[in-house]
C-alpha cells in the first residue's frame, strides 16, 4: 500500500466505547456550539449523569472562562485515563471509518482518516496540502492546548472538505456499506439525529479510497479544507510543533501526535449545506453600535447608509450588500452600495471587533441558527447582525482568491448538524503500556 503521507493522511486506528455502554448518552456535540447557551449544556449533564460520556472528557467552550476551568481540563483526563484503564474504550483494527449522518431527512456520508500535520497549515501563504479557511484567531489556541497537551487520546469534531465530483471517494464505500462491519447505529442527543458507521480495514477498499483521493484536483496545491473546527486543528498542529522540537527524524515519522483525527465529508454531498454565521453583540448601545459600522465603513472608503425600519432577514437581489440587524426595540439595516470584499461579512469582522477593542464592556459570540440569532438579539443592551449563507458550489476556488475567510464565516448545517463526540484517537502509548501491566 502506498505511502499517504504525500496525500496528508494515514489510516487510522479508532477508539469506540464497549457495547454495553448507552451510546446516546456517550455522543455529545461539539464543544464550541451554544457558547451563549448555557442551558443548553445543562440539559446534556443532566441526561448523561455518571453515564461513560464523550461529555466528561471535553470542555464546552461555553465554560472557558470559568473560575476553576483548570480543574475542569485536569478532571476531563482524569476521566480519559479511567476510560482506558477501565475498559471502557477499545481499540478496533486499523481502517477506515465510514459514517452515515441521517439529518431531517439528508444523508451526509463521510470517512475518518488521521490528517498528517505536516501537511497543514493555518499560514496560507506557505501553501499547504491541507488549508485553512477561516482566520485563525491565536489568542484562542493557547487555551485549547492546555486540553490536548498531556491527554492519552482525542476526540474529533473536525470536519474537512474535499471537491470530489464524481463521488469517487466515499461513494463506492457507501455503496458496499451492508457487506461492511457495522459498528454504531443510534440516534444522538438533543435532536442530533441519527448515525452510523462501518470499519472499512479490507485491503483491496482501503486502496481504493487511497487511490480515488490522489486522483483528486489540486487548487494551489491544496487537496483538503478546513469545513469545521479550524482552531482545534490549528491547536493540533500548534502541540504537534511543540512536541516535535524534542524527538528524532525517526521518531517525528508515525508519533501520534503528528496526525489529528478528521471526518471528510465531499463538498459535492447534497447534504452539505453553508449556513451562515451570525454576529450578536452584547452590552452596547444598539443604535450606537449600529452607527458605528456605518461610520466606520464611510471611513474606510465605502459608501454604506444606515436604514431603521421593521425586522427583515430576506435581502433584496442587487449588487448592494445588505446587513440586516435587530435588537430588543428595534431594527433596520446596513446597506454598503459599492462592496470590495466576496463576501459581506468581509467588510464588517474587522469593525466589530473595533467596536469591542474600544468597549471593554461589550463582548461578541458567533451564532448558528435563526432561533437563537433572534431570542439573543431581543435581549436589553444587545444587538444582532444577519448574515446570509454563501454559495458552496463556488467554496474552493474562493479560499484560493482570498487566502482566508474571515472568521466564523460559514457554518456546515445548524449547530444541532454539527459532528458528536463518538470516536476517538490514542495520542500516547499509555494505553498500550496500560493493558501490558493488566496482562502481567
Amino acid at each position: 500500500m502506498r505511502d499517504t503521507k504525500e496525500l496528508g493522511f494515514v489510516i487510522p486506528q479508532i477508539l469506540l466505547p464497549r457495547e454495553d455502554v448507552n451510546m446516546a448518552k456517550w455522543s455529545c456535540v461539539a464543544c464550541d456550539q451554544f457558547t451563549s447557551q448555557p442551558e443548553y449544556w445543562d440539559k446534556v449533564e443532566k441526561l448523561v449523569g455518571n453515564a461513560p460520556s464523550t461529555l466528561h472528557m471535553v470542555l464546552p467552550e461555553v465554560y472557558l472562562e470559568s473560575d476553576n476551568v483548570v480543574q475542569c481540563i485536569d478532571d476531563l483526563k482524569t476521566e480519559m485515563h479511567e476510560y482506558l484503564n477501565g475498559g471502557i474504550m477499545g481499540l478496533l483494527p486499523e481502517g477506515i471509518v465510514l459514517t452515515e449522518r441521517h439529518l431531517n431527512k439528508k444523508l451526509r456520508k463521510g470517512i475518518l482518516l488521521a490528517m498528517d500535520l505536516e501537511q497543514y497549515d493555518f499560514k496560507i501563504e506557505n501553501k499547504p496540502l491541507i488549508r485553512a479557511t477561516e482566520q485563525t484567531v491565536l489568542s484562542r489556541i493557547p487555551p485549547r492546548m492546555k486540553i490536548r497537551n498531556g491527554a492519552p487520546l482525542e476526540l474529533p469534531h473536525i470536519m474537512l472538505l474535499m471537491d470530489d465530483p464524481e463521488d469517487s471517494v466515499i461513494g463506492p464505500l457507501h455503496i458496499q456499506r451492508t457487506s461492511l462491519k457495522k459498528i454504531y447505529d443510534f440516534d444522538l442527543m438533543m435532536d442530533g439525529g441519527k448515525i452510523e458507521g462501518w470499519l472499512v480495514d479490507e485491503p483491496k477498499l482501503v486502496s481504493g479510497v487511497i487511490d480515488a483521493i490522489a486522483g483528486l484536483k489540486k487548487r494551489d496545491n491544496m487537496l483538503f479544507c478546513v469545513g469545521d473546527g479550524n482552531h482545534s486543528l490549528a491547536t493540533a498542529k500548534a502541540v504537534w510543533d511543540e512536541a516535535k522540537q524534542g524527538l528524532t527524524e525517526e521518531e517525528r515519522e508515525n508519533h501520534p501526535l503528528r496526525f489529528a483525527l478528521c471526518e471528510i465529508i465531499n463538498l459535492r454531498d447534497r447534504a452539505v449545506e453553508f449556513m451562515p454565521i451570525h454576529r450578536v453583540l452584547f452590552g452596547v448601545n444598539a443604535s450606537g453600535c449600529a452607527q458605528f459600522v456605518t461610520e466606520r465603513l464611510r471611513e474606510k472608503g465605502r459608501k454604506a447608509k444606515l436604514v431603521f425600519g421593521r425586522w427583515r432577514k430576506e435581502i433584496e437581489a442587487d449588487c448592494t450588500y445588505q446587513i440586516p440587524f435587530l435588537y430588543h426595540d428595534g431594527a433596520g439595516r446596513i446597506v454598503i452600495e459599492d462592496p470590495q470584499h466576496p463576501l459581506a461579512v468581509g467588510e464588517v469582522q474587522e469593525i466589530f471587533e473595533e467596536y469591542i477593542a474600544q468597549n471593554p464592556q461589550s463582548s461578541i459570540d458567533y451564532i448558528h441558527g435563526d432561533e437563537a440569532f433572534l431570542s439573543l438579539s431581543k435581549e436589553y443592551d444587545n444587538i444582532g447582525f444577519y448574515f446570509d449563507s454563501m454559495d458552496k458550489s463556488a467554496f474552493f476556488d474562493l479560499v484560493v482568491a482570498c487566502g482566508v475567510l474571515p472568521k466564523k464565516t460559514f457554518s456546515l448545517g445548524e449547530a444541532e448538524e454539527k459532528r458528536y463526540y463518538l470516536e476517538g484517537r490514542m495520542l500516547t502509548d499509555h494505553f498500550e503500556e496500560e493493558t501490558e501491566n493488566t496482562e502481567e
